[in-house]
């Protein structure tokens, strides 16, 4: 019996489906292998066995306890009675189911409430170009430290917006995506520009403008490198933001956690020059 189980458990691994299905399934098989155990203990006693068979009844009636409570958990929205659950998790030193689901509305309202508007002010969608930034080692230790500074000052949240594995394992089915960062999408840094320096137009970021650092130079703007485009356009730094960092991503049977740095990802904003005959012009006027 328990080599069947043992065996579903096995198949199983295979499968990558919700969390809380598969918590499902591992309840319902749990259910089967305690009523073997009930079983085994019938037969002890039939053969005069006593404690042995007292033995496998204690076991039983705590798996049966346990095995309840995940009805409640994973079958049901009702809150489990008599549910022991949240002292044995802070014995082991964490935190009780109620006070994380709490900590993560307050997240949730909280980041609700946040208005981030980029330092260099907003752009029309239509005056927007595609950018990229190139950052060396240093550059990427810059990052790296401003990316810790956001979070130490809630800046920037790396909880993975507030979502439960659950939740998380349900985004990444639904939207087709094979990755989630802790800290989302990417965060605006708190203050960031432009600087055109030795033939390079560098992009410095900071918690402040008294405190900034290199994180970068601007690559291509669309399909041209910087000064080529800055020939027909007036360009801008639209946004710089941080993304990158911790993340998860669906792996056989659960969420699977890997570590990553952090990075930078920028947006050009643009004006088309005007021609030396327009600006007459518009001076004589």
């Amino acid at each position: 019996m328990f080599s069947i189980i043992d065996m579903i458990n096995h198949y199983l691994g295979y499968i990558n489906v919700n969390l809380k299905l598969k918590n499902r399934i591992y309840t319902v098989v749990g259910f089967v292998g305690n009523f073997y155990m009930l079983y085994l203990a019938y037969r002890f006693f039939e053969n005069g066995r006593w404690l042995r068979g007292l033995g496998f009844i204690a076991v039983f009636i705590i798996f049966l306890y346990f095995l309840i409570m995940n009805i409640y958990y994973y079958f049901t929205t009702k809150k489990a009675p008599f549910d022991i659950s949240p002292k044995i998790e802070k014995l082991l030193g964490g935190k009780p189911r109620e006070a994380i689901e709490n900590e993560n509305l307050r997240n949730r309202a909280n980041r609700g409430r946040q208005a981030i508007v980029p330092s260099t002010g907003i752009f029309e969608k239509n005056s927007i170009l595609p950018a990229t930034i190139k950052s060396n080692q240093r550059d990427l230790h810059n990052i790296q430290q401003l990316a810790e500074q956001m979070i130490q000052n809630n800046f920037a949240m790396a909880d993975y917006e507030g979502l439960s594995d659950d939740e998380i394992l349900n985004h990444l089915q639904e939207s087709n995506e094979t990755e989630m960062n802790a800290i989302g999408q990417g965060m605006p840094f708190p203050y960031f520009e432009l600087r055109e320096e030795d033939g390079e137009a560098n992009v410095y970021a900071g918690m402040n403008q008294m405190r900034l650092v290199r994180i970068g130079k601007v690559a291509s703007v669309g399909l041209s490198d910087y000064f080529s485009a800055k020939k027909q356009y007036e360009l801008y730094l639209a946004q710089a933001v941080l993304i990158g960092g911790q993340r998860k991503f669906a792996g056989r049977s659960s969420l699977m956690t890997e570590e990553a740095s952090y990075q930078a990802k920028i947006q050009m904003a643009y004006k088309k020059r005007e021609d030396e005959t327009t600006q007459v012009r518009r001076k004589s006027y």
